[in-house]
Parts: structure tokens; C-alpha cells; sequence
């Protein structure tokens, strides 16, 4: 599972997809902003979980733009 890069002029978000314990799958977004180090990321976890990496990861790629649009006001 290949981790997905977004970004604005001012952060930086990292769309992962986790497969859990039970099989199911969860979108992780890892939001830092430019020029921060990586550590200091604020990862975001998709509210539910989800039957297959592909729902997990688009469900994790709408609350990256999410994010990222919170951020730019």
C-alpha cells in the first residue's frame, strides 16, 4: 500500500491506508505543514472502517482535501 502526497503553499498531507487487526482496512492522513520536520505531523484516522483498500483510501483522500482546504482559512 503506496502512501498518497497532497499539498498547498502551506502543508503537507499524507494519505496511508492501514489494514486492521480484523481485516478491515482504515485512511490515515498525516497533515504537517512545508518546511516542518516530519515528526510533527497531526495524523487523522477516517471515522470508519472499511471492507476494501480502495473505499478506505478515497474515504482518506476526501479528508485530506478536507484538511487541507481547513487550513488555507
Amino acid at each position: 500500500m503506496e502512501d498518497e502526497i497532497y499539498a498547498t503553499h502551506t502543508h503537507i498531507a499524507r494519505v496511508r491506508v492501514i489494514k486492521t487487526v480484523a481485516g478491515s482496512y482504515r485512511g490515515v492522513v498525516h497533515l504537517r505543514e512545508v518546511g516542518a520536520e516530519p515528526e510533527s505531523d497531526h495524523p487523522r484516522e477516517t471515522e470508519i472502517e472499511f471492507l476494501s483498500e480502495d473505499q478506505a483510501r478515497e474515504a482518506a483522500r476526501a479528508l485530506a482535501n478536507k484538511l487541507l482546504k481547513e487550513q488555507e482559512t
